[in-house]
């Protein structure tokens, strides 16, 4: 018992610091217009007229099948409205789900890491007190966190030579959010290295069929086109150079600097041209095409390295970067992932801390409500750094990639993996 208390009260202490940070926001409606028009509305509709008819009966529904289960528990649970206005039982509950996803993700990287190393409670501390981390979970109510949760699973079973969990997890990040899309070039090279081709089959297979049968019932009653709405119509839902990221577009188009938050129908459509003929939403494209192939020619040749979670950072940052019509909110699996890199080179500290700073002050921008954080008001603090909290991203963007491209010195870093079999 007495060896047991002292392996435990660690971990136990970050995870309940983990807890008393998210609690005070969760009685907030961070974004107000987020928790009412999206998840409240939805929630209605799904108890009024069932989950699986959701995707025809409510065509704003945007989001893959996990998070329409959860509001179906949820409005199971407490009704979305009273007098028609959402319920606090409601929002409370809605929350506990991405704050639940995250304190599991602190949980899941304080056991991955050796306890040969301070790395061990310093890496997991980082994610409980990481502000933007909070705001976007316990605050804003939003559901990145989910998908980083079932992206660090699959990330970590590739890890630790599981093909076929790597899939399956990679299945339910499909079933939560489209944007799990940007794992997959570094889920199909390393796991044809690592594994083989006909281990690499059985697991898309493994991971389709999954797809397939948690998709079916809602096809079946939604229709085809109506169920796969939030990957049919997952791009061009707002045509715009940017959705209020701070990124390479925000950094380029002097006209929007004064506009916090972004009024989306005053920024510049992606469909104007840029330059050869091309609109602003295809260069955009072929940025993050051309990117994600230089990134992953670096993993074809380094796939005995364990560095996944440098090279899936800059995957994440890339997409946040370089295309158009991005929110705010994408940033935060690169913000995750980058913290988590640490452990796998030291060099990623550069660029951890400095997402930090900037997705905070890109999260607490764009709600209306200000956000504290050890009673400090971050949204007064960090406004007007909006400029620069894009170039520091763009800065970390070219700093990961020179990481990328540079072998790490094995003596500086973690062996957090046997050798591939």
């Amino acid at each position: 018992m007495v060896r047991f208390i002292k392996s435990a009260w660690l971990p136990t202490a970050i995870i309940l610091l983990a807890v008393i940070m998210r609690f005070y926001d969760l009685t907030h409606q961070g974004h107000y217009g987020d928790m009412l028009n999206s998840n409240a509305n939805w929630a209605r509709d799904i108890y009024s007229g069932g989950l699986f008819p959701i995707y025809r009966n409510t065509p704003s529904t945007n989001y893959p099948p996990i998070f329409m289960f959860i509001l179906g528990f949820t409005s199971w649970v407490v009704p979305p409205f009273t007098n028609y206005s959402m319920t606090l039982e409601f929002l409370i509950l809605t929350k506990l789900f991405s704050v639940l996803a995250e304190i599991i993700i602190i949980g899941l990287v304080y056991h991955w890491i050796p306890g040969n190393t301070r790395l061990r409670w310093i890496v997991p501390l980082i994610l409980v007190i990481h502000p933007g981390l909070i705001a976007v979970s316990a605050f804003w109510g939003q559901t990145d966190s989910i998908l980083t949760l079932f992206l660090v699973l699959a990330i970590l079973a590739l890890n630790r030579n599981k093909p076929y969990m790597t899939w399956i997890w990679f299945a339910a990040a499909m079933l939560m959010k489209f944007q799990g899309v940007v794992l997959l070039p570094m889920l199909g090279i390393l796991s044809l290295r690592r594994f083989g081709l006909r281990t690499t089959i059985i697991g898309i297979v493994l991971g389709l069929g999954i797809f397939c049968i948690v998709y079916a019932p809602f096809v079946n009653a939604s229709g085809f086109d109506n169920a796969l709405r939030p990957f049919i119509g997952a791009v061009g839902q707002n045509p715009v150079i940017t959705g209020n990221a701070f990124n390479m577009w925000f950094l380029i188009t002097p006209s929007i600097w004064s506009l916090l938050p972004l009024d989306l129908n005053l920024v510049p459509t992606d469909a104007a041209l840029g330059f050869a003929g091309l609109t602003l939403k295809q260069i955009g494209l072929y940025l993050l095409g051309g990117y994600v192939a230089f990134v992953v020619i670096f993993m074809w040749r380094q796939y005995v390295e364990r560095r996944e979670f440098v090279w899936i950072t800059a995957l994440y940052l890339a997409f946040f970067m370089l295309p158009t019509q991005i929110h705010e909110r994408y940033l935060y699996p690169a913000a995750v992932f980058s913290v988590i890199a640490i452990a796998q080179d030291r060099r990623m500290w550069f660029i951890a801390l400095p997402l930090l700073l900037s997705f905070t002050s890109n999260i607490v921008a764009v709600p209306e409500e200000h956000f504290y954080w050890l009673g400090m008001d971050l949204k007064v603090l960090l406004h007007g750094s909006e400029l620069f909290t894009a170039f520091i991203s763009l800065v970390c963007l070219i700093a990961v990639t020179w990481i990328v491209v540079r072998r790490n010195d094995p003596t500086k870093s973690i062996q957090l993996q046997l050798e591939v079999a």
